[in-house]
């Protein structure tokens, strides 16, 4: 049996529907750099494989059709969590995938919050259960043989669950919450719970308690510079035969998530796999080619594109320019909603795509506990020099340019926000995935949420790009907001400065 392994929903429905109808390949002219990869899974050798696929370049096409070819059998896609879901059954033979929290009874506690219940004491703060629970959840997914004091410090800080001072003084501090995290992850790896699991289990369990056995004859697997370590060790396990791995080490950017970014590199390595490359995009015009070739030199055009276009444009001129359908990309998000708003008070239909920074923003206005807008930029001040202050102590640039983000983005949706309920309402209002992507909005996003997107246009903030430093993630940002136009890239702002982090 072969195991389609796509790591995200969209791609697993895309290659579910080709599965269902192959492609007709009579008369069908295939490239040079495809055909040695329809030869690997036409004709087992023995080998692995890994599939550099540069954006847009027709990877889910190529690798469907190389499946097609295959002579081990019947392809089977299922996610990553579906595997690891089928895995925890065959030990768990009757556990379940817990209830929608948005429809579940308020006596019922979602999978995170009843482990955090049970190795917490009944004293323990509401505020510090739920950073204890964002913790354990993480953790089960990026860290799951974490087991001592220290393993998941990083990980507390990277996902903000380390408390604020005024806790720290009361005994609750980042270490007493991975004390509690730690608890509820041993937990979690042996009770089989009533209510059913989450998935972070689906990655979790399999891992953590050694369940993951061979079962497929061939794996592919999807966007490998995208995953955890957990989730490659699920893929790498569950395969008995061959293995192709199919990834762009330029668009790894997730690392502040779990990602392993030198994934594609230490696969090819660990597994004596063959490399082999897809270098001609089908998506973006020649002179935006020729643009991100400042960063990867060997992406190339297809000759059947268009030329495309690279231009400049004042900021001041971006809301009368951007039209329905366009991309406003930016590295950072505070800048997106004062333009959000501008658009919208231009009669422009506009979103900053992202729920979860919404979420980010009413938590760190409900943790101030104001009385007013006005106490809350008081507070919201304090607040930003006390944590700015301790991240710079820390020597975490990263952390403190993610203060000052969140600190701006508030200050800018406060303007003429007559209450806290008003404060809200915008920033449920603007940070939504609804739309993205569709010709009738103008989609705002942050460089991280476009990427697998397109758009027939794109402006990108160079502004607020790291422009010239030796971060290899930083570059790999820049390669993916240009390479999300297909037929204009335009830069917005001042010339973009050489500057290192």
């Amino acid at each position: 049996m072969i195991l389609g392994c796509a790591f995200n929903k969209r791609i697993a429905d895309e290659l579910t529907l080709r599965a269902n109808n192959p492609p007709d390949t009579n008369g069908r002219i295939w490239s040079a750099e495809q055909q040695p990869i329809f030869d690997w899974f036409a004709n087992p050798d023995g080998s692995n494989l890994v599939v550099e696929a540069l954006a847009g370049t027709g990877k889910t096409t190529t690798i469907m059709e190389g499946i097609r070819r295959a002579p081990e059998g019947e392809a089977v896609f299922k996610t990553l969590h579906g595997i690891g879901f089928s895995i925890v059954r065959r030990f768990w033979d009757t556990v379940t995938v817990e209830q929608d929290f948005s429809r579940r009874p308020d006596t019922i506690l979602s999978r995170a919050d009843w482990l955090t219940r049970e190795v917490t004491t009944p004293q323990t703060p509401d505020v510090i259960k739920r950073l204890v629970s964002t913790l354990h959840t993480k953790a089960r997914e990026i860290r799951p043989h974490a087991r001592h004091k220290g393993e998941l410090i990083e990980l507390a800080y990277d996902f903000e669950c380390a408390p604020d001072e005024s806790w720290e003084n009361q005994g609750y501090n980042v270490h007493r919450v991975e004390e509690f995290a730690l608890a509820a992850m041993e937990l979690a790896a042996n009770h089989k719970p009533v209510d059913g699991i989450d998935y972070s289990d689906m990655i979790y369990l399999p891992v953590r308690n050694k369940w993951v056995f061979p079962q497929y004859d061939l794996v592919v697997g999807d966007e490998a510079q995208d995953l955890t370590v957990a989730q490659l060790e699920i893929m790498t396990g569950v395969c008995r035969g061959r293995l192709c791995i199919v990834g762009d080490p330029n668009q790894a950017i997730y690392g502040f998530r779990g990602a392993d970014s030198g994934s594609l590199g230490r696969l090819k390595h660990e597994l004596n796999a063959r490399a082999l490359p897809l270098t001609v995009t089908y998506r973006c015009g020649r002179k935006i080619v020729q643009e991100a070739q400042r960063l990867v030199p060997h992406f190339r055009a297809a000759s059947t594109n268009l030329e495309g276009t690279v231009s400049s444009l004042p900021i001041e001129k971006l809301v009368a320019t951007a039209q329905h359908g366009d991309f406003i990309l930016s590295r950072i998000n505070a800048p997106l909603v004062e333009l959000a708003i501008q658009l919208l008070r231009s009669g422009k239909r506009a979103r900053i795509a992202g729920q979860d920074i919404g979420k980010g923003l009413n938590t760190l206005i409900r943790k101030m506990k104001a009385r007013s807008v006005p106490d809350l930029l008081e507070k919201l001040s304090n607040w930003e020099t006390r944590e700015v202050d301790r991240w710079m102590k820390a020597k975490r640039q990263d952390r403190v340019n993610g203060v000052r983000d969140k600190v701006l983005m508030v200050h800018e949706l406060a303007d003429g926000a007559k209450s806290l309920d008003q404060l809200k309402e915008k920033i449920d209002v603007l940070f939504t995935d609804n739309g993205l992507g569709q010709a009738g909005i103008v989609t705002l996003s942050s460089v991280h949420k476009a990427k697998g997107l397109e758009a027939d246009r794109v402006f990108v903030l160079s502004g607020t790009l790291y422009i010239g430093g030796q971060c290899q993630e930083e570059k790999n940002i820049e390669y993916v907001a240009i390479t999300r136009a297909k037929h204009e890239l335009v830069w917005v702002g001042e010339k973009r400065k050489e500057e290192t982090r």
